[in-house]
């Protein structure tokens, strides 16, 4: 996009449009305001990121720029150039070497940390903001007017170029909460709850704190009831790298958890979910403004600034103890939240929801000396995200007999115990391990409808090389299950455990589980 580039463009766009990125945390962030730009041919957007001086936590930041297919601008040539707007959302790149007027917004949902092991807030560093004598942002795009106010403590003349522009996350967010049944069919959800853990990076995060909390989650609550996303912080792959992280969690994904890839998404896991455990990052704050019962990890990062919004909903949200099982403490937080809990303190986070698209847009083409499009400005939904899902390989069952029902639960079968009655292993055929197979009382496969026909021989083979199987059984598409002896029942006349009959209602991959029969 360098000068005597012209004569091979298409489009002769009026305005050039620098987007600085320093993190995969950053580009997410940015991503929502650049949507301000769609649909107007004016205006060229490129993108560029400093790859000698990178982020501490800024791996990735180049394969993901490739996957969006945004054209880049070497560092070195976007500080020899004029552009007409630079959009930043972190003080910390050489921003004053860039000659042109820059707009910072926050990299999360305000300006709520301190940098480790300092007393500056992540965001408003003065050293950054001001150099050599000059504040270097034209707009330092903030979430509410405290924001000022504290900036103003630490550096009065940046302050003055500080102005309230609502949250265009928190607003994007909003955009799509009418697709919530859509998200939650992508994420896996459908007829289930859907709980959403929430990790940011470093020790003292859910994640540092919890390492064993995804695996535990997912194999405490019954599958058929429940499903369970994990959303990291991109920090956290950036750190470890993706093949560790990936590592770390490979049983719990094996159990049915869904992680959200760390470039996208994890706003529609918010909007998808019936609860959301947490830390005291952005997240918990955005899962507050979505009205959901918030259940956060022990203990007050020490990079919490104190009285800002998110030490206030540590200090008043219910939090997780290792001493408790999961289950009860989820039932706690479910039935216990009340609606509007966390008004007052998304009202503390956000002074203008609903009108930072107007807001931003209005800024952005003023600082380029161009008419806003025609129409009004607004946030487009995000689309929904299907997570890689690896299918269950062996689940343990078992019942909870009381007085006047006997409720059957399914697990999947990991090494966390369950304390139920009756408890045997359903293991897959093929992609079960052989000690889940040695010790499983049903071995069970997937038959496509229309080679049921080949389950006859299929089951005698089974139990012949499985002795120690009780049953071998077909999931079909409308979930149907199969005896050994080759009779057909429906899983809807299946729900108990007859002491004769061979059978037990398995349910398809793509359908729900079996439900709980009195």
């Amino acid at each position: 996009m360098a000068t005597g580039f012209e004569p091979w463009l298409t489009i002769g766009f009026e305005r050039r449009v620098l987007v600085v990125v320093r993190t995969v945390t950053t580009v997410n962030r940015l991503l929502d305001a650049l949507t301000l730009f769609e649909n107007d041919h004016r205006v060229q957007v490129v993108f560029t990121y400093n790859e000698h001086r990178p982020a501490i936590l800024g791996a990735g930041v180049p394969a993901l720029l490739q996957r969006l297919g945004v054209a880049v601008v070497a560092w070195e040539r976007a500080v020899g150039e004029r552009f007409d707007l630079v959009i930043a959302a972190s003080e910390n790149d050489d921003l004053h070497l860039l000659g042109s007027p820059v707009v910072l917004l926050p990299h999360g949902i305000g300006f709520q940390k301190y940098y480790p092991g300092g007393t500056v807030v992540a965001g408003m560093d003065p050293s950054r903001l001001v150099r050599d004598g000059q504040v270097v942002p034209a707009l330092i795009a903030v979430t509410h007017e405290d924001q000022i106010h504290h900036l103003r403590q630490v550096s009065p003349p940046a302050a003055d170029r500080a102005r309230v522009v609502g949250d265009p996350c928190l607003d994007r967010i909003n955009a799509g909460t009418h697709r919530a049944g859509e998200y939650r069919e992508a994420l896996g959800a459908a007829g289930r709850k859907l709980v959403t853990i929430a990790s940011t990076w470093g020790p003292a995060s859910l994640l540092g704190t919890h390492p064993r909390l995804p695996l535990r989650l997912v194999s405490e609550l019954p599958v058929d009831d429940f499903a369970v996303c994990l959303v990291l912080h991109p920090g956290i792959t950036a750190a470890h790298g993706p093949w560790q992280v990936e590592a770390w969690l490979a049983q719990a994904r094996q159990a049915g958890l869904r992680v959200i890839p760390p470039d996208s998404g994890w706003q529609t896991a918010i909007t998808a979910a019936d609860c959301v455990i947490t830390d005291s990052g952005s997240v918990s704050l955005y899962a507050a403004s979505q009205d959901l019962p918030v259940l956060l990890a022990e203990g007050e990062p020490a990079t919490i600034v104190p009285g800002s919004p998110a030490a206030a909903l540590a200090a008043r949200a219910p939090r997780l103890t290792a001493e408790e099982p999961l289950p009860s403490q989820l039932a706690k937080v479910l039935e216990g939240h009340v609606a509007g809990c966390h008004d007052e303190v998304v009202r503390r986070a956000v002074a203008v929801p609903g009108r930072s698209a107007a807001l931003l847009r209005a800024a952005f083409y003023d600082l380029m000396g161009l008419p806003e499009p025609a129409g009004e400005a607004e946030f487009t939904s995000h689309e929904p995200v299907r997570p890689a899902r690896t299918a269950i390989a062996a689940y343990l069952t078992g019942a909870v007999v009381e007085e006047d029902s006997t409720t059957l639960m399914r697990f999947p079968a990991t090494d966390v115990p369950h304390h139920v009655d009756h408890q045997h292993l359903s293991a897959h055929f093929t992609r079960a391990s052989l000690r889940q197979l040695s010790a499983a009382a049903i071995v069970f496969t997937d038959l496509p409808e229309a080679e049921l026909g080949s389950f006859a021989g299929w089951a005698a083979d089974t139990l012949r090389r499985w002795p120690d199987a009780h049953l071998a059984a077909a999931r079909a598409c409308r979930a149907a299950a199969w005896s050994a002896r080759g009779t057909a029942r429906s899983a809807s006349s299946c729900r108990t455990i007859p002491g004769s009959t061979r059978c037990w209602p398995l349910p398809c991959p793509t359908s729900g589980g079996p439900r709980r029969p009195s």
